[in-house]
């Protein structure tokens, strides 16, 4: 177990004023179906949800079996998970890792996924030896785009053909906030 990976273990949950990032369990599992069954919601991170089974497999598989950097996005009032927040592609030796997100639609809009992002970005950057967070967003995606400036992330390019997705390559528009960044916007 590398130490990124053990560092991501000792934060289990992360508090923002509204919400708060914590592990996905079993009991989400109807939670997260009625987002991910929404077509327009998965589309752009992964396959819907047909059954409650296949939103029992996603956190039994996913989120349960590897919990480092698997937040579930729950409101601070009632625990009540409305998306997920994942940090993917970590890589140890260059420390960094890539931020996937997801919203159910009711949800979206009131900046519930700005302030879980902000709340993950400042405790990675100020608890962990995290030097680079990135995410992608397909061109056509721009909600995510301004979630992802609005965090302080910058776009630095267009990765062509860069994922696959709904049965075809798409591209990415790639953003990215180091150490470095995170520190002399916070200041």
């Amino acid at each position: 177990m590398g130490i990124l990976v053990q560092e991501l273990l000792k934060l289990p949950i992360i508090n923002g004023q509204r919400v708060k990032l914590r592990p996905v369990t079993l009991a989400d599992a109807a939670a997260m179906f009625a987002y991910a069954s929404d077509a327009a919601t998965a589309d752009y991170i992964f396959p819907v949800h047909h059954s409650l089974e296949d939103s029992k497999n996603t956190i039994l598989d996913f989120f349960m079996a590897h919990p480092a950097g698997q937040y579930g996005i729950a409101l601070r009032d009632n625990d009540l998970l409305i998306g997920t927040l994942q940090l993917q592609n970590l890589d140890e030796y260059n420390r960094k890792a890539s931020l996937a997100f997801v919203l159910h639609p009711s949800y979206q809009h009131q900046g519930y996924m700005q302030e879980s992002l902000h709340a993950l970005i400042a405790i990675l950057f100020q608890q962990t030896s995290i030097q680079r967070l990135y995410a992608l967003h397909e061109p056509a995606n721009q909600a995510s785009a301004k979630v992802m400036l609005a965090t302080g992330m910058q776009q630095e390019g267009l990765l062509q053909q860069t994922s696959f997705i709904r049965h075809h390559f798409v591209d990415g528009c790639l953003h990215a906030i180091t150490r470095e960044q995170y520190f002399k916007g916070v200041n």
